[in-house]
């Protein structure tokens, strides 16, 4: 099949939903084969996506979710955004959960995937997650009022000097995710340096 890569991740979620975990473990095994296999990011993708599941660890979502928007998947990456904003719910970071969520409903919408963006809605809604007037929709594109909470608490801590490996530990995401989120920090304050962001940010604490 050549969309069983994509297929392994649901698979995955579905079983543990089922409390299913050897069917789980056994889906999780054949995306680590298929991404030997073909060596494609996007079986990467799939096998980050999978493990995400299996070890309830966002950050692993959040960089399948990644690795899926720089190949132009966009669908596969609403559904690892949404399956991360689960995670990020169930362990009490609302403000990220909500920014995930926003970004999977955006994606969904684009999509006019209706039946997706329904079932996102109502399985955060029953975590305490709803979309609000701090997600995506209404804030600006670029400048300090452009960041995303968690874009703010990255900002701030590397206005504070800690190094991305130290950042990654203070906010529970891998250090891809953070160099992720660095990035985008970077582009939306149109800076080119973490000595930048520090003026920046110590600005607008003045």
């Amino acid at each position: 099949m050549d969309e069983r890569a994509g297929v392994l991740p649901l698979l995955v979620r579905l079983a543990l939903a089922a409390g299913d975990r050897e069917v789980a473990d056994r889906a999780a095994a054949c995306a680590e084969e298929e991404e030997a296999k073909s060596r494609l990011p996007r079986g990467t993708a799939a096998r980050m996506w999978c493990h995400g599941l299996l070890r309830s660890d966002p950050a692993l979502l959040l960089d399948a979710a990644d690795y899926y928007r720089r190949v132009g998947r966009p669908a596969e990456m609403a559904q690892a955004l949404e399956d991360a904003a689960d995670l990020l719910a169930a362990a009490g970071q609302t403000g990220p959960a909500r920014e995930a969520l926003n970004d999977a409903m955006l994606t969904y919408t684009t999509l006019g995937a209706v039946w997706d963006s329904r079932r996102a809605a109502a399985r955060l809604r029953a975590r305490g997650v709803r979309l609000g007037v701090r997600g995506a929709r209404g804030r600006p594109r670029t400048g300090w009022k452009a960041l995303t909470d968690t874009e703010l608490k990255i900002a701030e801590l590397v206005a504070e000097g800690l190094s991305k490996p130290d950042i990654a530990d203070a906010c529970i995401m891998s250090r891809r995710t953070v160099e992720t989120h660095v990035s985008h920090i970077l582009a939306k304050l149109g800076v080119k340096s973490r000595r930048e962001v520090a003026g920046v940010a110590e600005a607008h604490r003045s």
